[in-house]
């Protein structure tokens, strides 16, 4: 899947599947070798996630085969070419690797994506978040001229529901949100719910050409209620956040 001439071993000796690129994670060893000498939930599963997401998330129909084939092995090791070895929970980890590979999301949360000019924009995002959580929901939200595109498609693949708030630019949308999108085209995100807010003093475009990105996924719905804001944030757009 990711290179052609790399192929998968399994030891019958020891039971230890040399998965190569499989189950591997960005991020040094910092001096420990197996993944439970490390607060990997904590500490290591983000990038897990970054680095499955990034790197192999088109192919999920094909990890999905290389995953019924080794349901009939009887693993006892785990050894990727990147990242920690895994000797024990390693249900767990495929576990992961079985709902990032159908694209089903790990948490019912919300992740706000924004892109902002001038500071509006994040001013919005961050009035809808708060809104969010003071309902009970799991929200995250970042900012995409702050955080690298691949963090981003990561959170994607996390949350179920996502908000895109961006600015529109010479007639377009504004680029980190608009990279974003072409993102998560290629890397065949699907069946996901999103949220739109939009900016722009004259001429809003953003929201109705981030519809358009969306609707080229597979199984993702847009939220009718999207939000405008000219320019900044008024009490009137703010109930809108709210509805």
């Amino acid at each position: 899947v990711h290179w052609p001439e790399v192929m998968m071993t399994f030891d019958t000796t020891t039971g230890t599947l040399f998965s190569a690129d499989a189950f591997g994670t960005f991020g040094a060893l910092e001096g420990a070798l197996f993944a439970d000498e490390v607060d990997f939930a904590g500490k290591w599963l983000d990038d897990a996630r970054r680095y499955y997401t990034n790197i192999v998330g088109k192919y999920g129909v094909q990890v999905q085969a290389v995953l019924k084939k080794a349901a009939t092995l009887p693993i006892e090791t785990i050894a990727p070419l990147h990242g920690p070895v895994w000797r024990k929970n390693l249900g767990w980890f495929i576990g992961k690797y079985d709902l990032w590979s159908r694209c089903e999301p790990e948490e019912k949360a919300v992740v706000v994506l924004y892109g902002s000019m001038y500071g509006n924009t994040a001013s919005a995002a961050n009035a809808l978040a708060a809104k969010v959580a003071a309902k009970g929901v799991k929200v995250a939200v970042h900012d995409l001229s702050c955080i690298d595109n691949s963090e981003a498609v990561a959170e994607c693949w996390r949350a179920s529901t996502i908000v895109l708030a961006a600015p529109t630019y010479n007639g377009g949308i504004y680029l980190p949100a608009a990279n974003l999108l072409e993102d998560l085209k290629a890397l065949n995100l699907h069946d996901r719910t999103f949220a739109l807010v939009e900016n722009g003093s004259w001429a809003p475009m953003s929201a109705k050409l981030m519809a358009a990105k969306i609707g080229e996924l597979k199984n993702c719905i847009v939220l009718d209620a999207k939000v405008t804001v000219r320019g900044r944030l008024t009490a009137t757009q703010d109930a809108e956040l709210e509805a």
